[in-house]
């Protein structure tokens, strides 16, 4: 069973709850798809080991789209794959899996949720903490005769990073159905699609606020408060323009300030694209390979490890290597791939690369675009086409597409609407964007800048 296959793949990355719980630190659920309306449930949490011991059953509930509660269900945790610790943290993190198996009753689109009290009462950017739940839920449409199952977060999660430093994390959603995914910074809930009361974005210095990539999913925050503080990333599915699925992250990070920097990225050499982004071109068939190198400006012993789609796509999946590692406060790694013609596609792959000094830690993305010939490049793949550029009311595409968001630089999305032939922006505030456009089968057509005057 896929899913199975997916839960190695986290337990290798990472080597009914009791009351007033709050050990928890964080979690996902998602649904994979067995046949036809059998599907596979998980819960993914995350346990702070100073707090109380891991309770071994959760409960479940699933609502129907008229928000109806048509079943519950309760299960164990797998006790294989549960209990690790997460690596390269000063004390445990421990991961924990919740793993069912159900019949949904008809075809449509389920909300999966469960709860548990009380979050943790150190965390600073909602109110009274303690009286607050940790809410998790995800949204799945089963098909019986198509293949559906939501995304997951290909990479584990971070929790501590450094005060008053730029910092880096992706989590890299990844849908194995190949649909469209399109990322956010959202609200954690404590109860049904419910915010926390006073919730905030995390405090952040105003050269670096919490914001998320809306190309590559990369979290870019810079904090200016020791402390904890939760945050939570949405990522929506959709297919043939049509919203099927949503999954979110909850997570708690821990800020702090320490006499040792960060690790830190060698940049300067790497290709970027327009908006900045790390992008490589590839050509179906010819071999490549991405250099890259980290150090260590406080000399600790540094650690790198790789996610991303091209590593267990086939044929031909991607190789990655490194040196350095357990030796000194530099390490390079390699990433060598020659992707078949089979691997040719408009949607870009992303990967993350993660280094660490065993407290710190930040993740490097990068774009691989894979092309059928030479001389196709981003701009060609990617080239929205769209006028006029400055908008102030309308813009219109030279191939109309099906689906069309713009992003804001704080990372916010917002689905514009079509008139016919031309899509409203009127009531966008000024601006820079990016535009991102879609066709019918919700494969990404255009990724541009857009300016609203």
């Amino acid at each position: 069973m896929r899913l199975f296959k997916y839960l190695a793949i986290a337990a290798i990355s990472i080597s009914s709850f009791n009351t007033s719980a709050t050990h928890l630190m964080g979690g996902e659920i998602i649904a994979q798809q067995i046949s036809g309306l059998q599907y596979a449930i998980a819960l993914t949490a995350y346990r702070d080991t100073l707090g109380v011991p891991m309770a071994n059953i959760a409960n479940f509930s699933i609502k129907d789209s008229n928000g109806t509660v048509i079943m519950t269900f309760s299960t164990a945790y797998d006790s294989v794959v549960s209990g690790n610790t997460l690596p390269m943290y000063p004390y445990g993190v421990e991961v924990y899996f919740f793993v069912d198996t159900i019949t949904l009753p008809y075809q449509g689109m389920f909300t999966i949720g469960w709860s548990n009290c009380c979050r943790n009462g150190a965390i600073q950017n909602i109110s009274s903490p303690l009286s607050q739940s940790m809410f998790l839920q995800t949204e799945v449409t089963a098909m019986d005769s198509l293949s559906n199952s939501t995304p997951f977060f290909l990479v584990p999660a971070a929790i501590f990073l450094p005060v008053n430093t730029p910092w880096q994390y992706n989590p890299l959603p990844f849908d194995p159905d190949g649909d469209s995914l399109h990322w956010d910074l959202s609200f954690p809930l404590n109860s049904w699609n419910s915010p926390c009361p006073g919730f905030t974005l995390p405090p952040a210095a105003a050269s670096g606020p919490m914001t998320i990539n809306p190309i590559t999913g990369t979290i870019t925050w810079t904090a200016n408060t020791v402390g904890n503080f939760v945050a939570t990333v949405l990522v929506n599915e959709y297919r043939n323009g049509v919203k099927i699925g949503s999954i979110r992250r909850d997570m708690q990070f821990i800020t702090v300030q320490t006499s040792n920097a960060a690790p830190l990225w060698n940049t300067g050499n790497l290709p970027v694209d327009a908006l900045g982004n790390i992008h490589v071109n590839l050509i179906q068939n010819s071999s490549y390979q991405l250099n890259l190198s980290g150090y260590s400006p406080s000399g600790q012993t540094l650690h790198v490890a790789a996610y991303g789609e091209p590593f267990f796509t086939q044929p031909n999946p991607a190789s990655f290597t490194s040196t350095g590692s357990g030796i000194n406060d530099s390490i390079s790694a390699h990433i060598l791939w020659a992707p078949s013609s089979a691997q040719t596609r408009s949607t870009p792959y992303i990967l993350a690369v993660r280094l660490s000094d065993g407290y710190l830690m930040q993740d490097l993305s990068i774009i691989f675009q894979v092309s059928a010939t030479a001389g196709q490049d981003e701009s060609e793949l990617l080239a929205s086409q769209a006028y006029p550029n400055p908008a102030i009311d309308y813009i219109t595409f030279k191939a109309n597409p099906a689906h069309v968001i713009v992003i804001s630089m704080d990372g916010r999305s917002h689905a514009l609407q079509s008139t016919g032939t031309s899509w409203d922006v009127s009531t966008l505030p000024q601006g820079l964007y990016i535009l991102r456009s879609f066709d019918q089968h919700g494969t990404l057509i255009g990724n541009d800048k857009l300016l609203i005057q």
